[in-house]
């Protein structure tokens, strides 16, 4: 399993299970001077992390992806996608979906957007996490601080920090590195991309995963 991150809260998962192939991709964003959004992948899925769809860049991807943005189960090209919504956390158009993700033996956790700590009912429903990708940046989305606890909950053996702020960017967020240092910087990694196998997810303390934007 290849994961790459585009900006903002946007990633890419490639895997491959069992004789299908399957590319996800998440939360695809407005187009910036400095920032693109990459048309050259076309995605199998496409998941978004709330369910106003005017929030998203949906014309910019290509291809004709299978697109989720409601609660519930899904299954394509071998990937298992459950899409999760506390409907007791009544927070508008910008209600989290957070996703759990089954591909390769491997599970994974998309908090995508979300501002606040999963609740019990998401918790539940996320179950055992291999990697867990959250935003850290603050603003619309959880700072740091927030972001550190949800470590704790979770109990990952991956993190990825996402939606953070990166040169030319027009939205305020804070640094990766305040995560990092919330978390403990010694345990950081730095990447152009995650390429995982399922024993090779470490087995004791918490890796944090820095991946380039691409």
């Amino acid at each position: 399993m290849q994961i790459f991150w585009h900006g903002y809260s946007t990633i890419r998962i490639e895997s491959k299970n069992g004789d299908l192939s399957s590319v996800i991709m998440t939360d695809p964003f407005e187009n910036e001077a400095a920032i693109r959004f990459p048309r050259a992948t076309e995605p199998d899925i496409l998941l978004l992390s709330n369910q106003n769809r005017k929030n998203f860049n949906i014309e910019g991807v290509a291809g004709s992806p299978f697109l989720i943005s409601d609660p519930g189960e899904y299954e394509v090209k071998g990937a298992f996608v459950n899409g999760i919504q506390d409907p007791k956390a009544d927070e508008g158009d910008k209600r989290p979906l957070m996703y759990r993700i089954d591909v390769e033996g491997m599970s994974i956790a998309f908090l995508g957007q979300a501002k606040r700590k999963p609740t019990d009912m998401e918790l539940e429903e996320l179950g055992n996490i291999d990697i867990l990708i959250l935003p850290v940046g603050g603003g619309d989305v959880m700072d740091a601080k927030t972001a550190a606890s949800v470590i704790n909950m979770v109990e990952p053996r991956i993190v990825i920090p996402i939606h953070y702020y990166i040169d030319g960017i027009k939205t305020e967020l804070g640094k990766v590195k305040s995560f990092c240092d919330a978390v403990g910087g010694s345990k950081q990694q730095e990447m152009n991309k995650l390429k995982i196998t399922k024993k090779e997810l470490p087995a004791d303390d918490v890796a944090i995963m820095v991946i380039e934007r691409t």
